[in-house]
């Protein structure tokens, strides 16, 4: 349904002289439910979609509470219209089944459930209103099944239907459902429609001082006052207010540049629904902490399978590591072809996961995607990923002519991409990256990465960007200097976000090139000291590189415990790296023979003669140990822990199980039990 007409006097086309127009707030706290119905009634369905999911508790779309109150009861009802009318189809099949969950029906609620004897006491005789009502919400039910291709499901929820009111409707719709589940008759397959969220802008607050968004987009633009948030949310009554206080000011933070403090605000919220959990996941991937969006994405898509928003992001950041994440991906790829086989970002993921596998399918996937994407929209960002990993595989298997015109479609692309979306960090890599593929294409990527830097100065990704150009340019032509500048950003970068291990790798690589053993010591002394910042998954690199540095400063007893650090975390090293940090402990003479001076191996040294049950002893490091030494050491406890264990337990059955018959008595049991 489009959004309810207003007067062209009720918006500005440009804003006033002397700033914008404050915002008209209610002077009286409402529910959330008094609040969604102003909204409903306006039938600003995204900014309905985006309150109730800010306020709602429930963290899975198959836990929604029903409302006791029926002027609740309907409201909760226009929410599912304004599932149904964005089409978000799987939220608003969700709503329906929940309130069909509640009916005193005598049928169960599953398939199928026309078939299930019911025993004559339970059968419940109900007025024409009652059925015409509940035959309502099972007819709304069968048509959202049945646009998501659900025919089995839909079949079922049309047999449901009891009263007068749909059945002549039941008649005509029940043959052609059976020839398809029959497969005598080819269903209509889904149709593809563009499909973006029709925000606001701020001047709508003017007309609704329920929505969200205008207020968001004010507070992401820094152009509120100081108690804006405050007095939008005291219109609020309830868990609903402190839910959107800190909805908002998580938004003021980003608007102020503040990317950590809008994270804290997040986890502040009454509950971590996906739709909360969602944002925290672009807000660290923003400040490219990826492997915590990906935690916080795949929390998601655990707590709700129906959710959608985010998840091309999540199988995006899962082909980075694509064999360790291939169950996910399949399953998120599966999930989305069962509830959403309508929106672009199903195309999208099937082609990542398509990629992996046939090349010929993932680019019938990506042309399709470019055909019903909207341009400036998340989905378009994800779907020029696509389409520009296809082109690189189709330049490296073509040959001669094929190459240049797949080369120079490539460059078109990205060309029309950067210029749709000119401040999206993840095109702009991927742009500088294609431009970089050629032997003069420097230049260009140097002039395009410092004018991204400039028009957006304070985006950790600009930084990065101009850093990759810059280091590129050094390993084109060692000569080339650019150490001013390039030791400017990385400084910058590794002072503001401490968990970035790239920058700390780069800076350390830059100074050791010029010779710089000093700035490069100081370097490690600050790598040390966030290491807490880092992400669990940077662990075995941070041991590698200070493994590597403090051996080339013939540091070689703290080299040797993170190289071991290193290797118990998982690092790969292969053979050759091996023979040439063996040669270089072995030419420093700080480690001899057996390793005899080198005394917290004896700590963890795995004693292959398992002594006794009472002899088990945790093995503790010794004083003053370094905080590789105490990883190494908190690994092999865990592995010999889990070892013990289970050996004793297998002990404690052969003793209880003696083979003369003798009874055992429990005080006994214990007692031997260490």
């Amino acid at each position: 349904m489009p959004r309810g007409r207003v007067q062209p006097v009720a918006r500005r086309g440009s804003k006033p002289a002397g700033g914008p127009a404050p915002i008209e707030i209610g002077k009286e706290a409402l529910s959330v439910w008094k609040h969604l119905d102003v909204l409903c009634e306006h039938a600003y369905a995204e900014d309905a979609i985006l309150l109730y999911e800010v306020t709602n508790t429930a963290t899975a779309s198959n836990r929604w509470s029903i409302p006791d109150k029926e002027s609740e009861f309907i409201t909760f009802r226009q929410m599912c219209e304004m599932y149904d009318k964005t089409k978000r189809f799987a939220q608003a099949g969700a709503i329906l089944k929940a309130i069909i969950q509640t009916f005193p029906t005598a049928r169960p609620f599953t398939y199928p459930s026309h078939l299930i004897p019911v025993a004559p006491e339970d059968v419940r005789e109900e007025t024409e209103n009652q059925k015409e009502s509940e035959d309502f919400i099972w007819y709304c039910y069968y048509c959202v099944l049945h646009k998501t291709n659900k025919y089995r499901e839909a079949y079922d929820a049309l047999m449901q239907i009891r009263g007068t009111y749909y059945r002549e409707t039941v008649k005509r719709e029940l043959p052609s459902l059976e020839r398809i589940i029959n497969k005598r008759e080819v269903a209509d397959p889904v149709l593809l429609e563009p499909w973006r969220p029709d925000i606001h802008d701020e001047n709508s607050a003017r007309i609704c001082s329920s929505s969200l968004n205008p207020v968001m987009s004010i507070l992401k633009k820094d152009n509120g006052d100081d108690c804006l948030v405050k007095r939008f949310s005291k219109q609020f009554r309830g868990k609903a207010r402190q839910d959107v206080f800190w909805w908002l000011k998580s938004a003021e933070s980003v608007g102020k540049n503040n990317i950590y403090k809008a994270i804290n605000d997040l986890t502040k919220m009454s509950h971590q629904n996906p739709r909360v959990l969602t944002e925290m996941a672009r807000l660290n991937y923003r400040i490219d902490k990826r492997d915590e969006a990906l935690r916080l994405l795949k929390t998601a898509h655990a707590t709700d399978p129906l959710w959608i928003d985010g998840m091309d992001l999540l199988v995006f950041l899962c082909i980075q590591d694509f064999p360790k994440h291939e169950t996910l991906v399949e399953e998120v790829v599966s999930t989305l072809n069962k509830e959403w086989p309508h929106r672009v970002e199903t195309l999208v993921v099937s082609g990542f996961l398509a990629h992996q596998k046939s090349l010929e399918l993932a680019c019938a996937f990506a042309r399709r995607s470019m055909m019903f994407v909207v341009a400036g929209t998340d989905q378009y960002v994800f779907a020029i990923h696509l389409r520009a990993y296809c082109l690189r595989s189709l330049q490296v298997k073509a040959r001669n002519i094929e190459v240049i015109r797949y080369r120079q479609e490539l460059r078109n692309l990205m060309a029309e991409a950067v210029a749709v979306m000119p401040h999206s960090a993840d095109l702009a890599l991927l742009h500088v990256d294609t431009l970089l593929e050629d032997d003069d294409g420097h230049r260009e990527a140097k002039i395009f990465a410092t004018k991204f830097l400039h028009e957006n100065p304070t985006n950790v990704h600009a930084k990065l960007l101009k850093v990759h150009v810059l280091v590129n340019g050094v390993s084109r032509n060692p000569d080339m200097n650019h150490s001013t500048e390039l030791f400017r950003l990385l400084e910058e970068v590794t002072s503001e976000f401490p968990h970035i291990l790239a920058a700390f790798c780069f800076l350390l690589n830059e100074y050791s090139r010029i010779g710089d053993n000093p700035m490069c010591k100081d370097v490690l002394k600050r790598l040390t000291r966030t290491r807490k910042c880092l992400p669990a998954s940077k662990t075995a690199k941070f041991h590698r590189v200070k493994a590597d540095y403090l051996l080339k400063f013939r540091d070689v007893i703290p080299a040797y415990e993170h190289l071991m650090a290193a290797i118990a975390k998982g690092s790969p090293i292969d053979h050759a790296q091996m023979s040439n940090y063996e040669t270089e402990f072995a030419s420093s003479r700080a480690v001899k023979g057996d390793y005899q001076n080198l005394a917290f191996l004896d700590h963890v040294a795995f004693d292959h003669n398992r002594p006794s049950t009472s002899a088990v002893t945790v093995n503790a490091p010794p004083a003053g140990a370094s905080p590789p030494l105490q990883e190494v050491v908190n690994v092999q406890n865990e592995q010999e822990g889990a070892i013990y264990s289970s050996d004793d337990e297998d002990e404690d059955e052969d003793e209880l199980s003696s083979d003369d018959g003798e009874v055992i008595e429990d005080n006994e049991v214990l007692n031997e039990i260490p």
